[in-house]
């Protein structure tokens, strides 16, 4: 299956599944740097759909994916955004991480972020691998996790 033919064939499930929850919605399929395949659903009311810091939109994704898995076994990766929730979200860390390291630099102290789920410490580790004096690291279990960032000894 081509890459066009699998967003064609995604965006229409991803519909078909929104007919639920919101008739208007609009399924954009792109390319992106950061998320790869990315599928995002415009909709008029999106709160519903993104919940409390993303947490209904992370749910809505591991269903989008694992119906992916079962159609389609050989699908590229792909990401799922509500009216580029996500892609903000990542824009905003990126800037504050950023000013976090500038700390790291001054201070040569590791500091600690606060928990966060998988996307956004992923976001921040690319984010700051392009620093060579920093590096990050993920510690702890499940909601804990969060990423430490050091000076590069």
């Amino acid at each position: 299956m081509s890459p066009q033919e699998f967003q064609d064939k995604m965006s229409q499930d991803i519909k078909n599944f929104l007919v639920f929850f919101a008739k208007d919605a609009e399924v954009a399929a792109e390319e992106s740097l950061y998320f790869g395949a990315r599928f995002n659903v415009i909709v008029n009311d999106a709160r519903y759909l993104i919940g409390e810091h993303g947490a209904n939109l992370f749910d809505f994704e591991y269903l989008i994916k694992r119906i992916a898995q079962k159609k389609y076994p050989d699908a590229p990766p792909f990401s799922l955004d509500v009216n580029d929730y996500k892609l903000r979200r990542a824009e905003a860390l990126r800037d504050e991480v950023k000013a976090v390291a500038k700390k790291v630099r001054m201070y040569r102290k590791e500091i600690s972020l606060r928990p966060m789920s998988a996307f956004e410490r992923r976001i921040i580790h690319m984010a700051l691998a392009e620093y060579p004096d920093i590096t990050t690291e993920s510690t702890g279990e499940g909601r804990t996790r969060r990423v430490v960032i050091k000076p590069y000894p």
